[in-house]
């Protein structure tokens, strides 16, 4: 028979069980592109992502979510230097966490001034129409309290590079003093308004229930939300390296978690035309573009598509220059292109009507297959209506059968 001691013990055990389950961490692994998108508004088109790539033992990174309010973030995306599913034991430890022996990070070696391991490296390359970007997160640690000031500072950071960064620059930092975010800069006697103390949980109990931030998350303290941001130039490329490692040693992991749909384009919109005539400039000799026109927001350009006489098939030596086209799409990703095709001049009005028309379709058909939204492109044809050249010679009719192409917001 069993004694009342024990069938208590058992009863306390179930019940400390089913009200942590209230607020329990679900994990899910992605790939690093499924992740990235965890962190985008839904329907946003302020931001696109060209590329990504994770670098790290593959149970280091997952979404989260939770449906408890204790913790500063209750969905996003979670990168430890251990593995993922650790952060949601209970706090029962001092002490706790596990060695992923690999490597660290010289960037955050410089940060933390000592040697790092178990690096965990988020790279995303990405474009905005804004000039500024940001997104939310808090740090998380096993190191907190104890060793802090202990030689063991664990550190991470958000590096932003591209167009009016020399170098490497580090935007996970103190809104008030603009120190790096580290178990040494942010804790209960240094920038202490950042800081939140998680107790160790002892177990169920009237004063401790199973639904205390302690009873579901295991690291000893982490920072309240603090925002991340960069100013940038509109629709130029910029990577971001979100980068975490332990210091000191490996075995007592720490933790950054990404607010879910964080990530945003905040600055102000600005004109296109002015960085989309610079960006075609650039890639005129590929492109083989003449005529550049702005008005406004719209960027014209025609480009001789080398179509043979009574023709509207796309030929190989026009590839380039359409996929810098499609590149150029990409990176103005939320402008749309319409597609005007013009013919020489032999034939009748309506046939060469009809040929323009298939003219231009081909052009978008071909960018279409490169990626490009459908719903981005429009076509038309205007026939023989509006020549270059009046010239009879078949060089002459050749310029005169082109596509013209109006990039515009």
């Amino acid at each position: 028979m069993m004694g009342i001691g024990r069938a208590l013990t058992i009863l306390t055990a179930l019940l400390a069980a089913t009200v942590s389950a209230e607020g329990q961490m679900l994990f899910k692994s992605k790939s690093s592109k499924q992740l990235v998108e965890e962190l985008l508004p839904r329907n946003s088109f302020g931001i696109t992502i060209l590329n990504t790539r994770f670098q790290a033992n593959p149970n280091s990174i997952a979404t989260f979510i939770t449906t408890s309010d204790k913790l500063p973030i209750q969905s996003g995306i979670i990168m430890t230097t251990g593995i993922v599913n650790w952060a949601a034991y209970p706090n029962d430890s001092p002490s706790s966490g596990c060695a992923m022996f690999t490597p660290g990070d010289s960037r955050l070696e410089k940060i933390a001034g000592a040697r790092t391991s178990d690096a965990a490296i988020l790279e995303i390359e990405f474009v905005a129409n804004t000039d500024e970007v940001s997104f939310e997160y808090f740090f998380a640690s096993e190191e907190y309290p104890e060793y802090v000031n202990k030689g063991v500072n664990d550190v991470f950071a958000f590096f932003i590079e591209g167009p009016g960064y020399d170098s490497l620059y580090n935007i996970a930092k103190l809104p008030t003093t603009g120190e790096p975010i580290s178990v040494d800069n942010v804790n209960a006697q240094k920038n202490s308004e950042f800081y939140i103390e998680n107790k160790p949980w002892r177990g169920f109990s009237v004063d401790n229930p199973g639904t205390s931030l302690a009873s579901i998350f295991q690291f000893d303290g982490m920072t309240t939300v603090l925002e991340a941001k960069a100013k940038i130039r509109p629709y130029a490329t910029y990577k971001l390296t979100m980068a975490i490692a332990d210091v000191g040693d490996n075995i007592y992991d720490s933790g950054v978690f990404i607010k879910s749909r964080s990530l945003k384009s905040i600055g102000k919109l600005q004109p296109i035309g002015p960085y989309l005539k610079s960006e075609i400039e650039k890639r005129m000799h590929l492109i083989g573009a003449n005529r550049i026109r702005v008005t406004g927001d719209t960027v014209g350009f025609d480009k001789t598509i080398n179509f043979d006489f009574n023709s509207y098939e796309i030929l190989p030596d026009d590839t380039t220059a359409l996929n810098e086209v499609a590149g150029l799409l990409e990176q103005f990703f939320d402008a749309r292109l319409r597609l005007i095709g013009h013919t020489d001049d032999v034939g009748s009005d309506e046939y060469n009507m009809d040929l323009s028309r298939m003219r231009s379709r081909s052009v978008a058909n071909y960018l279409i297959m490169r990626g490009i939204d459908k719903n981005r492109i429009a076509t038309e044809g205007r026939g023989k209506r509006q020549p270059l050249t009046y010239g009879q010679t078949d060089a002459e009719r050749r310029k005169n059968r082109r596509v013209e192409f109006l990039i515009y917001k």
